[in-house]
């Protein structure tokens, strides 16, 4: 027989039977009396089957009318709290229920409990003290207090790691039986051979992977001294650089890694230990991981000793057919002594002079002409340590015949002279012999000053122990002279003939006046007014032809 009961959504009491509310449209299942989403087939509650909703229709139930006061116990009809219960109130959802009016509540069952009514086969209804209490919405809009009754029988469930194991044994199993009886061999191998043939653009996550390590060539130790070296080597494709460093103790250390992918590699070893022999590593690493090694060893510098003395500045001057001055410099004091000959075994020796100087020369006379002559500079210091410079050379001028005149003609010997320089100093064209030497007599007229700037330019270029260049200023005042030269930046040696006594014995009468002397004395050529020097190519021209 029917019973009555309260929609579990608004309130309102209904036929125990019906499965909506008629005055909210609530879902109710007829199994537990619970609420019913508008869209479930089963009782989320229960389990029981609902069916689907009919959308837009009310399922209409008759609405008997209990007796006034009272309310049928059969069905567990919905009660007010026990005397001494502790009511609880579940969360209401926060979607409503359809039909009902909004912001309605939905009571939320709980977890291993589910609606039900009172045991039917004895009509008895559920303890109060297994029925929380739900909100409910009476007809006036006001929430009250009600409570439901579950039932006590849970749910069976499979845990889910018994679930995931009979998943993985069901496709497992069949799968091992198929391989293991060598079905899927061909396939495979026919894949495997197929993706190992394609060259696969190297982003792409598939392909065969690069195994294979650079290639190191060329591996050389350069630039070695007491405490370090610089280790080269090529790779075929770019890669890292880094070495490592042992000492014959079995100490290593690393260089700082440079992660620039390159082919051509270069490692700078510092502090190390001088006159040491180190075994070094290189290393090179692609991009791909694939690394490769070089190995070598190489030994440091011993520690320069430090000389007493040493020796710089050698110069050769004077030099003629039988004779020549060798000159040279030391940082500290020492003895002055030459050994020369004709080769590089040398087999003469001068005497050693004994004063302790900076400044060293020594005068070779009874020389072969025109022949070459090794030599070396010799120094010793006050405590007897002896500094030996390296091979030097120089060759004598050729013998002028006898019969060879003097005078300022081509062909003849140059008449000597001596003559002051705008400083003071004395000069003589016989004491150059062995140079190149250009002779000009000028005055401050524009043809003159021209040439003494071409003068210049060969002068800068050549070397002093080469070519000298003598511009004598004739007829006119030092005064003059030095405007000239330093109007000009003259830095040869400017010669002052104010009387003009050797431009007579030059035959000089007006300006310039040019003449090329080679290195026995001997006038090769002269430029004089108009035919003056234009060039400095012709100039050096003339002095090729003369050596």
């Amino acid at each position: 027989m029917p019973g009555i009961i309260r929609c579990p959504s608004c309130g309102q009491e209904i036929d125990s039977n019906s499965r909506f509310c008629v005055n909210c449209s609530a879902r109710i299942c007829p199994g537990c009396h619970g609420p019913v989403p508008s869209r479930a087939v089963f009782c989320p509650h229960c389990g029981f089957a609902v069916g689907p909703a009919m959308l837009g229709t009310t399922e209409q139930q008759p609405t008997p009318t209990p007796p006034p006061g009272s309310f049928p116990t059969s069905q567990g009809g919905i009660i007010g709290p026990q005397p001494g219960q502790r009511p609880s109130y579940p969360q209401a959802t926060s979607s409503p229920t359809p039909g009902a009016t909004p912001g309605t509540p939905i009571p939320k069952p709980m977890p291993s409990q589910q609606y039900g009514t009172a045991d039917q086969s004895t009509g008895a209804s559920a303890s109060a003290s297994d029925t929380p209490y739900v909100l409910a919405r009476q007809p006036s809009g006001k929430l009250r207090k009600s409570h439901v009754t579950f039932s006590q029988t849970p749910r069976r469930k499979f845990p889910p790691a018994l679930v995931i194991i009979l998943i993985i044994a069901v496709i497992a199993i069949p799968a091992f039986a198929v391989f293991k009886t060598g079905l899927l061999e061909a396939p495979l191998n026919t894949a495997q051979e197929f993706i190992s043939g394609v060259e696969w653009l190297q982003w792409l996550p598939i392909g065969s992977k690069d195994t294979t390590p650079p290639v190191i060539s060329e591996v050389q130790v350069a630039d070695i001294n007491q405490t370090g070296a610089v280790i080269t080597w090529k790779t075929d494709e770019p890669s890292t650089s880094q070495a490592m460093i042992c000492d014959p103790e079995g100490g290593c250390v690393w260089t700082e890694l440079d992660e620039d992918l390159v082919t051509d590699h270069s490692v700078n070893i510092s502090n190390l230990n001088s006159n040491t022999t180190y075994h070094f590593t290189a290393t090179s690493t692609d991009a791909k991981d694939n690394q490769a090694i070089a190995e070598g060893d190489f030994k440091t510098l011993a520690q320069a000793t430090t000389t007493t003395l040493v020796i710089s500045a050698i110069e050769t001057s004077n030099v003629t057919d039988i004779s020549a001055t060798i000159s040279w410099e030391t940082d500290k004091t020492g003895t002055t002594q030459l050994e020369y000959g004709t080769t590089n075994a040398y087999g003469s020796t001068t005497t050693i002079d004994e004063t302790l100087t900076t400044s060293h020369s020594v005068t070779l006379t009874g020389l072969n002409p025109s022949t070459t002559y090794h030599f070396i500079a010799k120094s010793k210091d006050a405590g007897g340590e002896e500094v030996v410079s390296q091979d030097q050379t120089f060759t004598t001028l050729s013998t002028v015949p006898a019969t060879t005149e003097t005078g300022p003609e081509v062909g003849k010997l140059a008449p000597d002279f001596t003559l002051p320089t705008l400083d003071d100093e004395q000069i003589s064209l016989s004491g150059l012999r062995g140079k190149l030497v250009m002779v000009n007599f000028w005055q401050n007229v524009q043809q003159c000053r021209n040439e003494l700037s071409l003068m210049q330019t060969v002068y800068d270029k050549w070397p002093q122990d080469e070519l000298e260049i003598l511009a004598i200023s004739w007829g006119q005042t030092p005064v003059v002279a030095q405007d000239v030269a330093d109007s000009k930046g003259l830095t040869f040696p400017i010669l002052l003939d104010e009387a003009g006594e050797e431009a007579a014995n030059y035959n000089v009468s007006r300006s310039p006046y040019t003449f090329f002397i080679d290195t026995q004395g001997v006038i090769r050529d002269i430029k004089c007014y108009p035919a003056t020097l234009k060039t400095v190519t012709q100039i050096e021209s003339i002095l090729d032809s003369m050596q």
